[in-house]
């Protein structure tokens, strides 16, 4: 689980930093796994990852007595966790909070409704590659677009069982992807 705009919103200030930095993350993720899968001995089985990202609240904190766990919670996290379990190995599935900050960004592909657990039905979005630098708001406002460096925060979260408004998978009473 990752999470964008944690525990300094500010490092990633808009909800559509944090959704950027998220997938640019998710896509070095995926791309990743051409360089361990090569490094893995002779016959045997390649390793992959999917990815699902979300974007909404959660909160962040330290939980336990004995032993103390930073644990973030929150339908935002619950949604990106469920966004990876719709995702398939190799991809990076979005859901329609995320795509609405990242669309023009990346190249996306819409896929049929799906019937979500604990949600109904939802559109979602494989994500592909970054399009072409163009005039994004980010960039019109002076500050620069994330690339493959996400953080914590009020944000979104990325997730996934297997392998939130901010991008990647948390945020401390903010916003989360995952």
């Amino acid at each position: 689980m990752v999470a964008a705009g944690l525990p300094d919103p500010e490092l990633l200030g808009s909800p559509q930093q944090r959704a950027l930095g998220t997938c640019a993350l998710a896509v070095a993720m995926v791309h990743v796994m051409d360089v361990v899968n090569a490094e893995r001995p002779p016959g045997s089985a390649p390793l992959s990852v999917q990815i699902g990202v979300h974007s909404g609240s959660a909160i962040a904190g330290i939980i336990g007595h004995r032993k103390y766990q930073y644990d973030l919670v929150g339908d935002a996290v619950n949604t990106a966790a469920r966004m990876c379990g719709m995702s398939a190995p190799g991809r990076v599935c979005l859901s329609k909070a995320t795509f609405k900050h990242v669309r023009g960004q990346f190249d996306l592909t819409e896929r049929p409704p799906l019937n979500v657990k604990g949600k109904g039905k939802m559109v979602t979005y494989f994500l592909g590659g970054r399009t072409a630098p163009s005039a994004s708001p980010s960039a019109a406002a002076g500050s620069p677009v994330p690339s493959a460096e996400t953080g914590a925060a009020a944000g979104d979260a990325a997730g996934c069982s297997e392998s939130s408004e901010g991008s990647g998978s948390s945020g401390s009473s903010s916003e989360s992807s995952g």
